[in-house]
């Protein structure tokens, strides 16, 4: 009984079962904020590179029309993005409606990020990104 006392050997695997599951809610954290930044960043990318598409039309209509002609086109080549999730919003902005804003909306829900946010605090599921680009008066 008293070599039983002196026995270290299972100390590691007591030790790593206190550690196991904090370690492991860290890491599905750093995975979870890893896959909605990136698709925080596609969105954003999305709609900046649809409001620089939109520049090339005459009327607003054509304007909005290039810009969810791009996104429909692009957003299968994001990173993370189900395209049939993705939402396009057009308007006129700024001081005399000078300015066009684009407005890419995307929802998460029904993905990875389901189930990463029951373990897990994640942000809002519903991602909202614009990008406003001047109309003539160059």
């Amino acid at each position: 009984m008293g070599s039983f006392g002196r026995n270290q050997a299972g100390t590691s695997a007591i030790e790593f079962a206190f550690v196991a599951p904090v370690l492991l809610l860290l890491l599905l954290g750093i995975m979870g904020y890893g896959y909605v930044f990136g698709i925080y960043h596609s969105v954003q990318q999305m709609a900046a590179e649809a409001a620089r598409s939109s520049v090339a039309g005459l009327s607003d209509a054509e304007r909005a029309r290039i810009a969810q002609d791009y996104v429909a086109a692009h957003a299968d080549a994001y990173a993370f993005i189900d395209p049939a999730k993705v939402k396009v919003r057009t308007l006129q902005t700024g001081p005399q409606r000078q300015d066009f804003e684009v407005a890419v909306s995307y929802d998460m829900t029904g993905s990875l990020y389901d189930r990463l946010s029951l373990l897990v605090a994640l942000p809002q599921p519903l991602i909202e990104r614009r990008a406003v680009v001047q109309r003539g008066g160059y």
